[in-house]
């Protein structure tokens, strides 16, 4: 990767500027960093590697310039969800600010969520592998 380097920070504030401050003021000009983002069109390979996933949960964004509106909307299923099905989100132009997967590997249960700034949240059981099947696609998304 060069001078590309991946720094993962657990448990983060909620404003990592102080560090990004000092890394910079360490680095000298020219740093730079910037979120890595997962997106429907390049899932991660965390998918290809669990015997099950489904999307439990989902916060979206939406204008409705007609009216002068944003419309912003929580969905949580047990079962799980086929956004497509979803008529309430039907010719709506939106965002999809989080989304949250519960996955299935060797009959343990963890969740995964994506948020669009970048932010990845896992838990359960399986945690310690689903982070490491994230870390091997990092180099995927640059």
């Amino acid at each position: 990767m060069g001078d590309l380097i991946f720094l993962r920070i657990e448990n983060a504030a909620r404003n990592v500027r102080d560090l990004l401050n000092a890394l910079e003021t360490l680095a000298g000009m020219g740093f730079t960093a910037k979120p890595v983002t997962f997106d429907k069109a390049r899932p991660s390979a965390v998918f290809n590697s669990v015997d099950s996933s489904k999307l439990v949960g989902m916060k979206v964004v939406g204008a409705v310039l007609a009216d002068d509106l944003l419309a912003r909307m929580e969905f949580v299923s047990k079962e799980g969800m086929v956004v497509e099905n979803m008529e309430v989100l039907k010719g709506l132009k939106y965002k999809v600010e989080l989304a949250v997967f519960e996955v299935v590997l060797s009959g343990l249960r963890g969740q995964i969520a994506f948020a669009a700034n970048g932010t990845v949240k896992i838990s359960g059981q399986i945690a310690p592998k689903l982070i490491s099947l994230l870390e091997q696609d990092l180099p995927l998304f640059i």
